[in-house]
């Protein structure tokens, strides 16, 4: 996965991103209680965090009351959050949510819970499906992944973010939740439960600095997007000299079969 431009944000600044959204315990919470459930559930003896950057939602288990007896991990490939998760305490492990060998951050006996925050967009369309297959791949069978992803209940609603997202030069791609449902069942996932999650609001303004867009590219890209989709709709509102965007999550509690 090619962060590009986007490391410029990794390491302190990340946390006060997008009005702090992945640094807000009351944002994380939803998914923290729902990997609690999964592990009370599974015992698992250790939480592998896939793409976990800054160990933001490590560190919130942590002091929901895991980690006593169970592991935590973060794997990421960015050095900048791995040194941020690493001064709150957090054990990293490097590597990339679509080459880690489940060797590498699970001792052999033990059991796992993957765990995962807004990373599959970053395999882009053609890379969504092996990179499900590949996580699966490094779950036994029965072994819970518990992810929070960007997708939409209408897919008229993600091809209009994914067409945004195409106009600021980068790969990304968000599917649409049917979409996202069968291919976890076509990769050897078993989908128990699909729960709501806080939306992330995006402003333009910290779009152009995470995607090295000028002022001049922020005011085309709106321009565009207001006369492909409307200036006001659910995904989308122009603003004087810029625009908005949201990014609807869900929980996905998944099962290996």
């Amino acid at each position: 996965m090619n962060f590009g431009p986007e490391q410029l944000v990794h390491g302190q600044p990340w946390g006060h991103l997008h009005g702090g959204y992945f640094s807000d315990p009351g944002v994380a919470r939803p998914l923290v209680e729902t990997i609690l459930k999964a592990a009370q559930e599974s015992r698992p003896d250790i939480i592998i965090d896939l793409g976990g950057g800054t160990g933001f939602l490590l560190s919130q288990l942590r002091k929901s009351g895991m980690g006593a007896k169970t592991g935590l991990v973060d794997l990421d490939s960015s050095e900048a959050q791995l040194s941020e998760a690493g001064r709150l305490g957090i054990a990293c492990a490097r590597g990339t949510v679509d080459g880690f060998c489940r060797r590498e951050v699970v001792p052999a006996g033990q059991k796992a819970l993957f765990a995962m925050r807004s990373v599959l967009h970053y395999s882009g369309e053609a890379g969504l499906t092996p990179l499900l297959r590949h996580i699966r791949a490094q779950a036994l069978t029965g072994e819970y992944w518990v992810h929070q992803t960007a997708c939409f209940v209408r897919e008229e609603e993600a091809d209009g973010l994914n067409a945004l997202y195409r106009k600021m030069r980068t790969d990304k791609w968000y599917p649409a939740l049917a979409d996202l449902r069968e291919r976890l069942a076509e990769t050897g996932w078993q989908v128990e439960s699909v729960l709501p999650a806080p939306a992330l609001h995006l402003d333009s303004d910290e779009l152009g600095l995470r995607y090295g867009l000028d002022s001049a590219e922020i005011r085309r890209i709106g321009a565009e997007m207001a006369k492909e989709f409307g200036a006001e709709n659910v995904i989308f509102q122009l603003r004087p000299g810029g625009f908005r965007a949201a990014l609807h999550y869900h929980i996905f509690i998944c099962r290996a079969r």
